[in-house]
């Protein structure tokens, strides 16, 4: 096993939970939630895909000089059945997970088949059963589903957590979008909540009276049809259906460019409802980070899963512009030190995508901008410089692994920074697994020069990953260019 698989394998064997953890795991959720001790978690909270047979795309709004929004590829919403659904299912089946289980997934694939919809729910029930071992005895699941599964879901989750711990069917209703000319528009998700044991944490909310309530409440003194007295000031009981937090609209200033993001108060009220402070919170779909958000924002520890790096950057981007502590912890990456150095460099030779999206979310206010994975052109991120004299530039990121760079990644890089010049990018940056070696520093050099805020920089600069490790280490600017 090489130092990197070793490392990213460690992602598994994390640390028992401690009171304030802040954690970010970048990784498969089902194999972080298998090496977690049971019983530490208070809450979770979960967004997954909800078998939509669609792929959803992170859209980076970024620099307005460089539209059109760039974007990555996020997640794939297909499911599939092969050898790894029959595995998966025949596992789960003799591995003596309780007999309801059993039967439902039985009886499952007798109603739906061998098909995408079943290996979906295979999929989820592997990880409901991590998440019910890991809930503490007082603990509560909210699942975020739509209805094309959410009955197929229940059923789970009544194997599960068992019929009697079903508490809710939060409905939550939303505006805008688009409207169908055959059908009713679709206009809510479907939140099912689940608690570990009869014995469970819950802090009831409450919402504004209608106008016909309160004029009843005033007119009869301060009571109700049936006489009982009514606080107008705290509100009305929260029923199970919000229609009170819209979704996120596409020029919400909230946006990250994840897709599916839900609005923070959403999360807020859910975390009130079934958590104290101090509480652990954890989200294994975590995507943008939402959940982390509204968790800091009330006082809650809190674990966040995602099989994407750039999920960190989209984080610690968030944590930023809320003014929120960012010194969380991070599993699944190499530290930035000079210690990990070697393991960030066999990623480039063994993993070298995750190994780009690695480096770029590490990078402070670099925003990925390679509009396609596949399009060969010489950008896959940008940097936003501050200019002393007022004003911003930008400067075009690469980031390049394996051994060595040839001219062809110089050449995309230079056609790119002209292209991109009347747009205030000034300059390119490489960011390299290795120093550059035989005339690449030359060829650098004879692109020439730039200057701004009163200063002559490269045009195009090349930045060893020795050279990055030592700038963060030393809390230089993280790019000679800043």
């Amino acid at each position: 096993m090489t130092q990197y698989e070793a490392k990213i394998g460690s992602v598994s064997q994390v640390d028992g939970l401690v009171s304030g953890i802040r954690r970010l795991h970048v990784g498969d959720n089902l194999e972080v939630m298998r090496g977690m001790e049971g019983g530490t978690v208070d809450l979770v909270y979960l967004d997954p895909p909800f078998n939509s047979n669609k792929n959803y795309k992170i859209v980076f709004r970024g620099p307005s000089a460089l539209k059109p929004d760039a974007y990555l590829p996020a997640f794939e919403d297909v499911w599939i059945w092969d050898d790894v659904s029959e595995e998966i299912l025949n596992a789960t089946l003799s591995e003596n997970r309780g007999q309801a289980i059993a039967e439902t997934l039985a009886g499952l694939l007798k109603v739906v088949g061998r098909g995408r919809l079943m290996a979906y729910l295979v999929n989820m029930t592997l990880r409901l059963i991590e998440i019910h071992r890991l809930l503490t005895p007082t603990g509560s699941v909210y699942l975020h589903c739509d209805p094309s599964a959410s009955h197929y879901l229940k059923v789970v989750m009544d194997a599960v957590f068992g019929r009697e711990n079903f508490r809710n069917e939060i409905v939550w209703c939303y505006r805008g979008g688009g409207v169908p000319r055959r059908n009713f528009a679709r206009k809510h998700d479907v939140i099912l909540r689940y608690t570990k044991s009869d014995d469970y944490t819950f802090n009831p909310q409450y919402g504004e009276y209608s106008d016909a309530s309160k004029a009843l409440v005033n007119a009869r003194g301060g009571t109700s049809i049936d006489g009982r007295e009514r606080d107008l000031e705290r509100g009305a009981h929260m029923p199970d259906w919000w229609s009170d937090i819209n979704s996120l609209q596409t020029w919400s200033p909230e946006r990250t460019g994840y897709p599916t993001q839900k609005p923070v108060k959403l999360l807020e009220r859910i975390i009130r409802s079934s958590s104290n402070e101090g509480d652990v919170v954890m989200d294994p779909f975590c995507g943008c980070g939402t959940t982390m958000v509204a968790a800091e924002q009330l006082g809650r520890s809190w674990i966040g899963i995602d099989v994407e790096p750039i999920a960190l950057s989209v984080l610690r981007d968030r944590f930023h512009q809320g003014r929120l502590p960012g010194d969380f912890a991070v599993s699944g990456l190499p530290s930035m030190s000079m210690g990990d150095l070697t393991v960030w460099i066999e990623m480039a030779e063994i993993d070298p995508m995750r190994f780009e999206r690695g480096v770029m979310s590490m990078i402070p206010r670099c925003v990925p901008w390679r509009i396609r994975q596949d399009s060969g052109m010489g950008m896959d991120g940008v940097v936003s410089l501050p200019v002393a004299l007022g004003g911003k530039c930008h400067a075009v990121v690469r980031v390049v692994g394996g051994s060595a760079i040839d001219g062809s990644v110089l050449a995309d890089m230079k056609r790119t920074v002209d292209r991109a010049s009347d747009d205030d990018v000034l300059a390119g940056i490489l960011v390299t697994a290795h120093e550059p070696r035989g005339e690449m520093p030359s060829e650098v050099e004879s692109v020439g020069a730039v200057e701004f805020g009163g200063r002559v920089y490269p045009r195009i600069s090349i930045v060893s990953l020795e050279e990055l490790f030592r700038r963060v280490e030393r809390d230089w600017a993280t790019f000679p260019l800043e």
